[in-house]
């Protein structure tokens, strides 16, 4: 922008001098019209002026609001992190409660397991008294009933 505004600029005072040199060389040419040609160049020289100007500080006002920019986008840049690694934290948080609690309930789990083969030791033990207490009564009554023959046997034969 503002090498056009110099080339312009430079373009004006060419023709200003052109200008003046035909002045000079015009012999019938009136100072009036040349004193209007040369306002109307000096107007045109001050209205690029006005707009380089005008460009300049447009171009300030927008380097100002791309510098604001730039912090909001470094602010929102950190405070993404941040809030990822809060996220994290509070995740891995969540994640080590519920570790705990699988946890605690894996020991309860090993600890019911203990208890049903201590339960499972002390039934085989009553179940292997039982079939003790079988067996003996068995034998018990297997003899009871050998007796029983001999006196049935001895009852026949003091009937004959």
């Amino acid at each position: 922008m503002k090498q056009e505004f110099e080339r312009k600029s430079s373009d004006f005072e060419k023709r200003i001098e052109k200008l003046e040199e035909e002045n000079m060389a015009r012999v019938g040419g009136s100072s009036e019209q040349l004193q209007k040609e040369v306002q109307e160049e000096k107007a045109r020289a001050e209205y690029w002026e006005r707009k380089f100007q005008e460009m300049q500080v447009q171009n300030l006002t927008l380097e100002e609001e791309n510098k604001g920019l730039k912090t909001k986008v470094i602010e929102l840049g950190r405070s993404l992190r941040w809030h990822q690694n809060h996220n994290s934290t509070i995740e891995l948080k969540e994640l080590k409660s519920k570790v705990e609690e699988l946890e605690v309930a894996l020991h309860d789990g090993e600890l019911w397991v203990e208890q049903l083969k201590a339960q499972e030791d002390y039934l085989k033990g009553e179940l292997h008294q039982a079939r003790g207490q079988v067996r003996e009564r068995d034998h018990v009554i297997g003899e009871a009933i050998a007796q029983i023959r001999e006196v049935a046997e001895y009852m026949q034969d003091l009937a004959i």
